[in-house]
């Protein structure tokens, strides 16, 4: 499987322009044989919006969900948007298009809320992780905060998906030394568990650009099942590049460890149910 990532910089409210960005990296990426392309979190509004939730969101009778539906003929799309369901009530969104229709969507569970986030005083949050399959693999979504919550791709884990698509609207923080960010390498430290774990194909996209002096450090990537990254962006610059995903590399990752044979879900399940009752 041929997959693109699109490390962009939206612009914030904009959504006309950033559909035409979108378009013309989905229109390369198809010519160049590709059969996903992978946006950015909110990669289709830009992230803070505020009270531009209400004029940004993608509904299924807005012409650009239309625009989107056709688009995705002959290759697949994910990105991110605020969706509008039912009326009124917005959510964070990674939305995944094929064969010219809505194929699956996620919606943002972890919605953080402090310092320079105020997510939750704008978006619903979700509550499911549910995998999808699509081009022999089975796939699931992250979105940003998300990933960072281990449990997360271990439910994902154990419904068997060996693609994770992880998106994210990260800002550079925490400088230690000359371009490294402790806020970026949170993300490859995730990336890795779940690779080498979890045997998944993990992508991690991020954005670039800046809003309101906010700065987003880019630095996408990709990790084979069993191996640490292979093949990374550059930070805080729009980028494009494409990996092959390799389902042999999944069987050989699950041979050598066997985490997937024996895990137990049930007794995580059981204690579970004793951690919260008692």
């Amino acid at each position: 499987m041929k997959i693109t990532i699109a490390q962009i910089s939206p612009v914030l409210g904009d959504l006309e322009a950033n559909y035409d960005m979108h378009k013309l990296n989905v229109e390369q990426a198809r010519d160049q044989g590709s059969q996903l392309i992978v946006f950015p979190e909110l990669s289709l509004s830009g992230y803070q919006l505020k009270d531009m939730v209400e004029e940004t969101a993608l509904t299924p009778s807005h012409k650009i969900f239309s625009d989107l539906c056709q688009l995705s003929n002959g290759i697949d799309i994910l990105l991110g948007a605020p969706w509008e369901e039912p009326s009124g009530i917005f959510y964070n969104a990674a939305l995944y298009f094929a064969e010219g229709r809505l194929r699956h969507i996620h919606r943002k569970v972890q919605l953080p809320n402090f310092g320079m986030f105020e997510e939750a005083m704008i978006f619903k949050p979700g509550d499911t992780f549910v995998p999808f399959e699509r081009h022999g693999h089975r796939i699931g979504l992250l979105i940003c905060r998300e990933i960072l919550f281990p449990i997360n791709p271990y439910l994902l884990f154990m419904q068997n998906t060996d693609v994770i698509l992880a998106v994210s609207n990260s800002p550079y923080r925490g400088i230690r030394t000359e371009g490294d960010y402790y806020s970026l390498k949170l993300w490859e430290r995730m990336g890795e568990i779940c690779s080498i774990h979890f045997h998944q194909h993990y992508l991690f996209v991020n954005r670039t650009g800046f809003e309101d002096g906010i700065g987003f450090g880019g630095g996408s990537f990709y990790a084979p099942p069993g191996q640490s990254i292979q093949e990374r962006a550059p930070y805080y610059d729009p980028h494009v590049m494409t990996v092959n995903i390799d389902p042999f590399l999944t069987r050989r990752a699950r041979l050598n460890g066997h985490y997937l044979r024996d895990d137990k879900p049930e007794m995580v399940l059981k204690e579970l149910k004793r951690i919260l009752h008692d």
